[in-house]
């Protein structure tokens, strides 16, 4: 009903308009009467303008309602009455919607403190920079751990390490997980993990800190409390038989706390004598042995980075490895793209390479393991490079595999325990690592990622 009004209104204006434009025709060419006619123009123009208007206030209306949304401004009100029901029920209507959207916003800005709340008490630090480095946002622990502050420059962080706001704004994109370990001035260590969002405007990168000191302190504690053990375990077995021959030897020529004679040194008592320096030059030999596998574990020598041929340089250690006894009792099977290149270090990773074919190698002849099988890959995916050893050797207990990566821990009777532990320190210094894990099918792989 209200919109045949609406169209019985506009019908009407328009047959208004249309009459007297019959009207002002008829009296200027027929009549001329010209005053007449100028009465009926100006009445004609009357409802031009009555229907322009007529159109237009709703119009403008909407148009400053729009304009107030953009602007973020919802406090126009709409005219309450305006004699015309149609025209009334779409203020109301728009009135409802600016209602609305006031409402919205309101539980958008609740909203937002509450998660500016939570962020705020949040123990780790949350930061977010623009493109240009400005910081955007920091909440309060962020500032405890960093010194930043809102709108400072990401540059600021220089009194932490000169690298980290290198770090932060231009990443490794090869590595999955963005994180790196800084120390502040306090002697904290902050673990930085990164991560970006893309809005309309621009990209933001998030960084989140934590003081990770405690968890480290305690993994030091943990790890040099392990590495004692297994120290003072290899040097008391090395040490106890030297200790225990050197006081049986010396029971030889003495009695009662003196020299004996040399007439009453018996053959068999020299015998014995040599039987026994020769195990103390065997343990002796056993412990310079361990403590020069110390020296090159503690000292390994910085990287020297080229470009090298992968491909070639796993072929050239696995020709290598050929020449371990029984290794031809092994099926080998390669998965090696040719000519893939990359920069490391050629005779580091080289090592990696013997140790882990050497490891896999003793794994199947001592484990007696039927069929044995060793399968190599070479792997590359847009973000990483990974050599995988993989065999079908006896499962690693659980407990075994947390300690196969400390200096000097051996299964092996014969094993020096250095081998994997060296791998490892090798490519955690050319930023890369060793992982191990046994699959569903039973297998060990050994895989090394490279950066």
């Amino acid at each position: 009903m209200a919109y045949k009004k609406f169209y019985t209104a506009i019908l009407l204006r328009l047959i208004i308009i249309i009459m007297l434009s019959i009207a002002m025709a008829f009296f200027y060419f027929e009549k001329q009467s010209y005053y007449i006619c100028l009465v009926v123009l100006i009445l004609l123009t009357g409802a031009v303008i009555n229907i322009i208007k007529y159109f237009n206030n709703i119009n403008q209306w909407i148009a400053l309602f729009l304009l107030g949304i953009e602007n973020e401004d919802t406090s126009l009100v709409a005219p309450s009455h305006t004699g015309n029901k149609v025209i009334d029920d779409v203020y109301h209507g728009i009135e409802r919607l600016n209602d609305l959207i006031k409402q919205t916003k309101l539980d958008i800005n609740i909203q937002e403190q509450y998660f500016r709340s939570v962020i705020n008490q949040s123990t780790t630090g949350l930061i977010s920079i623009n493109e240009t480095g400005r910081v955007i946002n920091i909440n309060p622990a962020a500032v405890r751990l960093t010194d930043l502050h809102d709108y400072h420059h990401i540059n600021a962080l220089t009194t932490i390490d000169t690298a980290l706001p290198d770090f932060i704004m231009r990443p490794n994109q090869k590595r999955h997980q963005q994180s790196a370990i800084f120390e502040n001035k306090y002697g904290q260590k902050l673990l930085f993990n990164l991560s970006a969002i893309k809005t309309a405007k621009e990209r933001i990168r998030l960084v989140a800190v934590s003081d990770i000191t405690k968890e480290l302190d305690n993994g030091e504690v943990d790890a040099w409390i392990k590495l004692a053990r297994t120290l003072s375990h290899e040097i008391m077995n090395n040490i106890a038989p030297i200790t225990t021959l050197t006081q049986v030897i010396s029971k030889y020529y003495t009695r009662n706390n003196k020299l004996i004679g040399v007439k009453d040194i018996e053959p068999k008592t020299i015998t014995n004598t040599v039987k026994g320096l020769r195990v103390i030059e065997e343990r002796s030999l056993g412990l310079m042995n361990f403590v020069n596998n110390y020296r090159k574990f503690t000292k390994l020598p910085a990287p020297e980075l080229k470009e090298v041929n992968l491909s070639t340089l796993i072929e050239d250690n696995l020709l290598a490895a050929a020449t371990f006894s029984r290794f031809s009792t092994i099926t080998l099977r390669k998965n090696i793209p040719e000519n893939l290149m990359f920069i490391t270090d050629e005779k580091l990773l080289s090592q990696v390479l013997i140790n882990l074919l050497k490891n896999a190698y003793e794994a199947l002849i001592l484990g007696n393991t039927r069929n044995p099988e060793i399968i190599i890959k070479l792997l590359q995916t847009n973000n990483t490079t990974k050599v995988e050893i993989i065999n079908n050797g006896p499962a690693i207990p659980r407990e075994i595999r947390e300690q196969i990566f400390i200096p000097f821990f051996t299964t092996k009777d014969e094993g020096s325990g250095i081998g994997l532990s060296l791998s490892k320190q090798i490519m955690l210094k050319m930023n890369g690592d060793i992982l191990l894990n046994s699959t569903k099918d039973k297998l060990i792989t050994f895989t090394v990622i490279l950066n």
